[in-house]
């Protein structure tokens, strides 16, 4: 159990917490991620992957235990969070609970108090995790649409994303992320956490910012398309049947369909209906907290999402034919 100053309503600074921060060529984001992680007083470890930008000297600056990836191994998130995972453990003994952040994100000042003293208190909710913000949400309406896509609604969940709190005994007991995952690692860890009678949770607590840096169409395409690949990546534990048929659907079938409907005229009229029908069903359904145009917006691209996403999931067929599945999609410059 973690000790706690009740006056100062803190954690007192023991070893059992720890927290791992993944990057490549993150530059200013990474200086503004360690600075926010090093004001929570615990153990740090940096896992570089193969950056060019000065970011392991920087952290090493900092008195950061870094751990340098190389591109002769498999450069993903999954790899990289459970390389950072081991040096923590090794080099302090005594952890108990690990806090995963991308180095594109600031950690929020009082996150871990809370999230450490959720996970102290109950034995069966093995990783929480809390409000993410984009740093710079008016910056673009991709910074806008990854700002929604960021919210999930307090209490228990199925997963979380990567930036989250999680029990070390659990995390090293299952043997931490599946490293042939280069996306739709978290779901996939999260699946088997649950399997072991484990919760998780969302905490209605602000966790911190993220910065994507998404500023044009181009970056939210590949962004998508990394997405697709990762529902079709779920086959290999047999996840997301329902996306990638949602998917094939909205982007194959229904096209196709138009495309037959055309030669006839009341029935092109018909399917063409079908686009805008869905996103105002679904700009009506949402419960996200935002307001209506912010709704309509996040819909629409929602619906025309479908379309990299199924390029994403081809592109994993061909991956797998050609035996390049851990080849990283980067979305950012």
């Amino acid at each position: 159990m973690v000790n706690y100053n009740k006056k100062e309503d803190n954690v007192i600074v023991d070893e059992s917490i720890g927290i791992v921060v993944i990057g490549r060529n993150e530059g200013e984001r990474l200086k503004r991620c360690l600075k926010s992680a090093l004001k929570a007083q615990y153990p740090i470890v940096y896992v570089d992957s193969d950056s060019v930008d000065g970011s392991v000297l920087f952290a090493q600056s900092n008195d950061i235990l870094v751990v340098k990836l190389t591109k002769d191994q498999p450069l993903n998130a999954a790899v990289a969070r459970n390389a950072g995972f081991k040096k923590l453990i090794a080099e302090n003994v005594n952890i108990e609970f690990v806090h995963f952040i991308d180095a594109d994100c600031e950690l929020a000042e009082n996150w871990i108090i809370q999230a450490v003293r959720k996970l102290d208190s109950n034995d069966e909710v093995s990783a929480v995790c809390g409000r993410l913000r984009e740093k710079n949400v008016n910056e673009s309406l991709y910074t806008k649409l990854c700002d929604m896509s960021w919210y999930i609604k307090p209490g228990e969940v199925n997963s979380c994303g990567g930036i989250a709190t999680i029990k070390a005994e659990i995390f090293e007991k299952l043997n931490g992320f599946n490293e042939t995952l280069i996306a739709g690692e978290e779901p996939e860890f999260y699946s088997r956490v649950r399997k072991k009678g484990y919760k998780v949770q969302c905490l209605d607590v602000f966790m911190g910012t993220h910065d994507c840096a998404m500023t044009s169409f181009g970056q939210w395409w590949t962004r998508t398309i990394k997405t697709g690949f990762g529902f079709a990546n779920a086959q290999k534990w047999g996840a997301w049947q329902a996306r990638q048929r949602s998917i094939i659907i909205w982007a194959l079938i229904i096209p196709l369909a138009i495309l037959i409907g055309s030669f006839i005229e009341f029935y092109f009229i018909l399917f063409c209906l079908i686009y805008p029908t869905q996103i105002f069903r679904m700009t009506l359904k949402s419960k996200i907290p935002y307001c209506f145009s912010d709704k309509l917006l996040n819909s629409s691209f929602c619906v025309f999402s479908k379309l990299p996403q199924l390029i994403g999931m081809i592109k994993y067929h061909f991956s797998r034919l050609n035996g390049k599945q851990n080849i990283n999609i980067e979305y950012k410059a």
